[in-house]
């Protein structure tokens, strides 16, 4: 199961492998997606993933970049207060996360 957390203030429709999944404006919903489905929600900034269990997707070395992206980006969300530019790769976002939180 994929937890994601939607980051707009109006409800956003998913296409679930058992079916459509609604997350209700800004909040969360879980449900299994393929790794396409999930990379593509991933570059829409609209969503982020929140958690991903062992059992989504079948490619098991997209995974932990999934994870670790979809962290650092809502991470960077926090500290900063807007949402990150998709290119920066999860190097950049740390950086940019350390720069203001050592301010």
């Amino acid at each position: 199961m994929v937890k994601v957390k939607n980051l707009t203030n109006s409800p956003y429709d998913l296409q679930g492998r058992d079916g459509p999944v609604r997350i209700p404006a800004f909040g969360e919903a879980e449900g299994e997606f393929t790794d396409d489905y999930l990379h593509i929600l991933e570059a829409s900034g609209s969503v982020v993933i929140v958690t991903e269990g062992e059992d989504a997707g079948q490619g098991g070395d997209s995974k932990p970049p999934v994870d670790d992206l979809a962290k650092l980006r809502a991470d960077y969300l926090d500290v900063m207060g807007k949402k990150p530019f998709n290119g920066w790769s999860a190097e950049q976002l740390r950086e940019k996360i350390d720069a203001k939180l050592a301010e």
